[in-house]
């Protein structure tokens, strides 16, 4: 966010802290709890803090390394344009991040399709056997 130097004011904050819970609800909440499935309640209680601590050092992890790498990799191909006033690098007037995550977001989009595909194929089947 840019704010002239100053840091952003509460309602950035708040819409920021609730786009990153819409995103966990959406995306890591179900994909834990496939993880769960078909485990004893006592073997889920010995793994979930692991997992769930696991899994938030990976994703902020994960994350801040593909900003640094596509900073970087802007950077040395020259990608983009160069903002005058505050330095930094966009890709057709967006910024190299916003890139990224649609592309992210085109990938999750494929397989989410091929995994609904395969869901219907396996429904099919399972109606044919009744």
């Amino acid at each position: 966010l840019m704010s002239g130097g100053q840091p952003p004011d509460l309602i950035s904050f708040l819409v920021i802290d609730e786009f990153c819970k819409v995103i966990n609800f959406a995306i890591a909440k179900p994909v834990r709890e496939n993880l769960w499935r078909g485990l004893s309640a006592e073997a889920r209680y010995e793994a979930k803090p692991i997992v769930d601590t696991l899994a938030n050092r990976w994703g902020g992890g994960s994350a801040a390394f593909l900003v640094s790498f596509i900073s970087r990799i802007t950077d040395l191909t020259g990608l983009g344009v160069v903002n005058e006033k505050n330095g930094e690098r966009s890709i057709f007037g967006f910024p190299p991040v916003l890139l990224l995550c649609m592309i992210i977001s085109a990938w999750w989009t494929a397989v989410s399709a091929d995994v609904g595909n395969i869901r219907r194929k396996i429904d099919l089947e399972l109606k044919k056997q009744l």
